[in-house]
């Protein structure tokens, strides 16, 4: 016999050993869109892809203020310099040409299958004529400088057609750089290599940005785009979430050492909850190969009923008794208490959203490990007698078994509560995403002010282009760049990006070769169109060789833009997904009623329109939609587990009637506040169902005396205390998804506690 609580703790030293390993080589994942589902729509699909490599999603809008022009345009051009040298940015623009200096050269070289401007009738004589005096007019001006070193190999300008996009028509210019239209900001975009999701990386280019700016102690830097709210969202949430845990932690650790009156005791009570987050996380690194840090904290709040089962246990100890002896006593209703959120939880692993399985994963082993640990552990661990009642015996525990006297008020509630659920249905849900972001509204104001400024893409709408292969893609897209043009003309949008602005088609590369004319046709219309200027005949000897290399030259692909910004852009507007190519068109300056009306104009092109909002809000409300199915097949579940453990069809009535009943009001309680419900809302109530049918199955437990029942009641009590303290605290945070979770807890906990007690079975005390 002594060997065998040796051999446990045997046991569970090498699966704490083996679960640690385990962890310390599975990945944390930051990249909010690893947690998003699998399988979706083809608009679905597209919105994860623009979620995690989408050009929007990777920009980064930066603001420079707080000196006079001409101080923050030579900061601007400074930090532009060091972050573009930094690695983490795929571009950095501010308006300064210099920055465009790789981009050029690769340009400058594949110019004439690049340009759209390129056409027979460019190289005609009158082409010709018209593109050199165009020229002498620029070299009139402040920017003929930068000219004169092109004009021999490029009089055609096709090179300025080329970067003038790139460089974006963007806005007001001040010192040669941008500034917003009251001079007092200098505006940037820089563009990262990371996605805007993948929050750790992100955090790292907003630190270098911070950082190059630290050196201008005089000027002050702003920063918005998705990359900066998911960072910024992060940080809130920890920080929310770090003060109400320490505040909560602090206040369950006084509760639990008033009524153990001991340190040892409260700290072994801490065993089985961190055992099964260690357990839990291990088993998620091994099957799905990652942990998301969402997991990690929703994960702990699911598995924090387990933090009551040591109360259970240790509440329960008579003066002079061994917690061996009063396990054999509590152990029949703990071990239905955790079999049933076991199984329970069991039903999130068919989710096929990634986030919901990962979860009934950390849950399912999490909370099975938690309650072997207060089976074969705890007894070996704890004092060899010590008894909390006397401690305790201040406590209220009358009032908890007086509640039988309001058992007629249960059902008016809860009729009330689902009239009240009725009248509301099917209103009672958010399909708004918008409502749970924890961005602030300052940070909002400033993302639609330096938007609106730089020009930056849309976030919300695009136009897609679907083919079969690349090219056929492509070629679509570029069918609307002329009612695209028409579009800006009247105003319904600003501007637009694609990816044929940076390759082209194969057939309109080949289009644009073949516009080009042979040497002798070439040198013959220069010839006429030079006449009557001052231009040498010899002065465009690079041109002619430039065009006599593109008319061999073979169409260029994406390898040969590697190692450029223009890869990675676009690899960002064209891309496989779901079988089919897509060829994205980035928006901006969008007016939405007008777009919306607009995009019919397009639809026999084979381009739609897509409210990225629209489908991010059904995607989730479908995934909503199964977790509602998940939770019930739970339910089925529990009430199977209980079918079996107590094999007494109205033993299972009334355990799980207070649960029902507490859930009803609590959805009742929170829609009454002004709370919409969401996906939040429903994996909270999993852990309501799991304290609630604790709770009812220790008021269901026949005790052996009078004493036995008083300490059940004090083990629920001091549960619910403990309960209500740490979701208490979640309510108040000022984080939308914390406070849901902290409100649903907390009234589906009391109402748990204070039903399930009015419908006790009368016992003497």
């Amino acid at each position: 016999m002594k060997f065998y609580p040796r051999a446990a703790l045997l046991v569970w030293l090498l699966v704490l050993a083996t679960s640690a390993w385990l962890i310390s080589r599975t990945p944390i994942v930051a990249d909010l869109t690893a947690f998003l589902p699998e399988s979706a729509t083809a608009n679905q699909r597209l919105l994860i892809d623009q979620l995690r490599d989408g050009v929007a999603s990777r920009l980064i809008l930066i603001a420079l203020e707080g000196d006079e022009p001409k101080a923050l345009a030579e900061a601007s051009r400074k930090i532009a310099a060091q972050l573009d040298a930094s690695g983490l940015f795929a571009s950095v623009s501010n308006g300064d040409a210099a920055l465009l200096a790789r981009e050029r050269d690769l340009l400058m070289r594949h110019r004439y299958l690049l340009s759209p401007k390129v056409t027979p009738q460019r190289f005609s004589e009158q082409g010709l004529r018209d593109a050199l005096q165009d020229s002498l007019q620029i070299l009139a001006s402040p920017l003929g400088g930068m000219l004169r070193t092109i004009l021999p190999a490029d009089p055609t300008g096709e090179l300025l057609q080329l970067v003038a996009p790139l460089a974006g028509s963007g806005p007001a210019m001040q010192f040669g750089v941008w500034f917003s239209g009251d001079a007092r900001r200098a505006l940037l975009i820089a563009e990262t290599r990371a996605t805007g999701f993948d929050v750790d990386r992100q955090q790292q280019a907003i630190d270098v940005i911070k950082s190059a700016a630290a050196q201008f102690p005089r000027i002050g830097v702003l920063m918005t785009g998705a990359g900066v709210f998911a960072a910024e969202s992060r940080q809130r949430i920890e920080g929310d979430a770090w003060r109400l845990s320490l505040i909560a932690g602090i206040i369950v650790a006084l509760i639990l050492f008033a009524v153990y009156r001991s340190l040892l005791v409260v700290a072994l009570g801490m065993l089985p909850v961190a055992t099964g987050l260690l357990v839990g996380i291990a088993a998620v690194g091994l099957a799905f190969g990652s942990v998301h840090g969402i997991t990690l904290g929703f994960g702990a709040t699911l598995i924090g009923e387990a933090a009551d089962y040591p109360s259970y246990l240790f509440t329960h100890v008579r003066r002079n008794e061994r917690v061996g002896d009063t396990l054999r006593r509590v152990w029949p209703t703990l071990r239905l208490a955790i079999l049933t959120t076991v199984f329970g939880s069991a039903a999130m692993l068919l989710s096929s959203f990634n986030g919901l399985s990962q979860l009934g994963v950390l849950s399912f082993t999490g909370v099975l490990a938690a309650g072997l640990v207060t089976r074969w552990v705890l007894p070996s661990l704890a004092p060899r007698e010590f008894s909390v009642f006397e401690a305790a015996a201040r406590l209220p525990i009358e009032r908890v078994a007086g509640a039988r006297r309001l058992r007629w008020l249960i059902w008016p509630a809860a009729i009330v509560a689902l009239i009240f659920i009725a009248s509301r249905y099917p209103a009672v849900w958010s399909d708004d995403l918008e409502r749970l972001s924890p961005i602030a509204e300052n940070s909002k104001v400033l993302d639609q002010q330096l938007r609106a400024q730089l020009q930056a893409p849309d976030v919300r709408f695009l136009l897609v282009a679907r083919g079969a292969t690349q090219e056929n893609a492509q070629i679509k897209s570029e069918r609307a760049v002329a009612k695209l043009d028409d579009w800006v003309a009247r105003g319904v949008i600003a501007g637009f990006d694609l990816a044929a602005r940076y390759l082209p088609s194969n057939d309109a590369q080949l289009r644009r070769r073949a516009a080009l004319p042979d040497e002798a046709a070439l040198r013959s219309n220069l010839a006429a169109a030079m006449r009557d200027t001052p231009f040498q005949p010899e002065s465009f000897a690079p041109f002619l060789k430039d065009v006599a290399r593109a008319r061999i030259s073979a169409p260029i692909t994406l390898a040969d833009l590697e190692g450029s910004a223009l890869a990675l852009k676009t690899r960002s507007l064209l891309f496989e997904s779901g079988g089919d190519w897509i060829a994205l068109i980035a928006l901006h300056g969008v007016d939405e009623a007008r777009l919306r009306a607009a995009a019919a104009e397009l639809a026999d092109a084979g381009i739609a329109l897509i409210d990225l909002k629209a489908e991010s809000n059904a995607m989730v409300n479908s995934y909503r939609d199964e977790s509602l199915r998940l939770v019930a097949l739970g339910v089925a579940v529990i009430v199977m587990v209980l079918a079996i453990g107590l094999r007494n069809a109205r033993a299972v009535a009334r355990v799980m009637l207070p649960v029902l009943l507490a859930a009803l009001i609590a959805i009742a309680a929170l829609l009454a506040l002004g709370q919409l419900l969401t996906l939040f809302h429903l994996v909270s109530l999993l852990l309501v169902i799991g304290i609630g049918l604790n709770y009812s199955l220790f008021f269901h437990r026949a005790p052996a005396d009078p004493e036995e029942r008083r300490r059940t009641l004090l083990s629920l009590l001091v549960c619910s205390a403990t309960t209500l303290t740490a979701f208490g605290c979640l309510a108040f945070s000022e984080i939308p998804v914390l406070r849901a979770i902290g409100l649903t807890v907390s009234f589906g906990a009391a109402a748990s506690l204070a039903i399930a007690a009015a419908l006790a079975k009368p016992v003497n005390l």
